[in-house]
């Protein structure tokens, strides 16, 4: 079976058409219907149902799914690992939202200049959700809060940043200290690996106030805060910078900082491209 056929697969159900996967792959849609076609009469059984303008998965189709992405993702890997350096092939990293804002320039730029053979895949997510990818087979490496339990052996941890928390108000707001005014809370969400840092810290201020939400995302509190909406505790992340001028930090007398690591497994065919990550993240202005 040509795993080429079945990126043509799964470029259809990903794109949803015939058209959009011949866009993507720069093929025809007349080739791409004939590799479709060969895999149904292999398979023995009917893959997609077609319409004028979409094609869909049958059920059939997707049961073989996982199976035909792990065969394409096998494959990859053979053709990288032809690459003297190991620097070649695909290579599948997770990270939270504020990392891509951080350093996800940078690592693009660090694998263009230093690993065009590498097919980098950014997927965004939480941290919780991002290492269950990760231990799934389904990442090869995650930027994350620290997880607030042990590391099993088979992976690794990196700690390349550690987040003061800081305590932010709108920029007009009339506060000298935490909590001082009638704003309420917006809480990062405690049960984030990084929200629960925060909480742990500084629960007692919470709950002598009103808190108005919990979520876990951390540029929309900040957000928020500057348009008036409440007061809030924080990792303060790179990107946070680019909002000062709506905001003001006021001073606490509590601390606690959220680490932020790079989690891989121990043993890997794409170790190199994980220490070339590290390698970015050393190197973002």
């Amino acid at each position: 079976m040509d795993t080429r056929f079945l990126e043509s697969l799964i470029a259809v159900v990903e794109s949803g058409s015939i058209a959009g996967a011949a866009r993507t792959q720069n093929l025809t849609a007349a080739a791409v219907s004939q590799r479709i076609r060969v895999l149904e009469t292999e398979l023995a059984c009917e893959l997609l149902v077609r319409t004028s303008h979409a094609a869909q998965p049958t059920p059939e189709c997707l049961r073989v799914l996982p199976a035909a992405r792990e065969l394409v993702q096998a494959a990859q890997r053979l053709r990288s690992a032809t690459d003297a350096e190991g620097l070649g092939g695909p290579y599948r990293l997770g990270a939270v939202s504020t990392v891509l804002v951080d350093y996800g320039p940078t690592v693009i730029d660090v694998f263009r200049e230093r690993a065009p053979k590498a097919m980098l895949t950014i997927r965004p997510g939480t941290s919780r959700a991002l290492y269950q990818d990760l231990v799934a087979g389904h990442l090869d490496a995650v930027l994350i809060s620290e997880p607030p339990f042990s590391l099993p052996k088979s992976l690794r941890s990196s700690l390349f940043c550690e987040e003061t928390a800081v305590h932010i108000a709108p920029a007009d707001a009339d506060q000298k200290t935490p909590g001082d005014a009638d704003l309420p809370w917006i809480v990062y969400d405690r049960e984030a690996w990084g929200g629960r840092v925060i909480w742990n810290a500084f629960e007692r201020k919470f709950r002598r106030g009103h808190i108005l939400c919990e979520l876990d995302g951390l540029e929309t509190i900040a957000q928020m805060v500057a348009s008036g909406a409440g007061q809030a505790i924080v990792p303060e992340w790179r990107g946070l910078i680019a909002q000062r001028s709506n905001l003001q930090e006021l001073s606490m007398t509590t601390s606690a900082v959220r680490k932020m690591v790079l989690v891989h497994p121990t043993a890997s065919v794409v170790a190199s491209l994980t220490e070339l990550v590290l390698a970015a993240i050393a190197k973002a202005p």
